[in-house]
């Protein structure tokens, strides 16, 4: 019998030292919500069939040593393994939410700049707000646009 489709694992193993625990929301906005249409019929409010968000994601991230810094001019590194071989593919145009997590250890969130649309860090939570466009999701928190993912890794059927 063959394999259809290639076997991909994503690293996502961190060591956690902290007892203190961070919240993250990630919000996705529905590209096809209608303000207009809420205003002339629900009394400005969602409805049903027009609703604001697609989705909405809640983690909580333990052993957290401070507040996520910002950062926008590094790559993301998506580390993992394709059918028995390990890759690492620097993704650019990304908003990292670096967490400290030990002695000179850190764990990213991060979204593509494309999907980006704003965030709020509170004590002990962040919010993450996303355009509705194609994207995806190798792994908890981390939200990378279509055109942005790297072409190897997307499963594709074998003859």
């Amino acid at each position: 019998m063959k394999e259809l489709r290639p076997t991909i694992k994503i690293n996502f193993a961190q060591t956690i030292y902290k007892d203190m625990s961070f919240e993250v929301r990630v919000l996705m906005h529905n590209p096809h919500f209608s303000q207009e249409h809420a205003d002339a019929q629900h009394g400005g409010e969602e409805s049903e069939n027009n609703k604001k968000l697609d989705w909405e994601d809640e983690m909580v991230l333990n052993g957290i040593e401070e507040q996520p810094e910002i950062v926008q001019d590094e790559d993301f590194h998506l580390m993992g393994e394709k059918n028995g071989e390990a890759f690492d593919y620097a993704i650019s145009n990304m908003i990292l939410f670096r967490f400290k997590i030990g002695e000179g250890q850190y764990f990213d969130l991060g979204a593509s700049k494309e999907l980006y649309l704003k965030h709020q860090i509170n004590d002990g939570s962040l919010t993450i707000e996303l355009e509705g466009l194609p994207y995806a999701n190798p792994r908890a928190g981390v939200y990378i646009a279509s055109r942005d993912f790297p072409v190897d890794l997307i499963p594709r059927d074998r003859d």
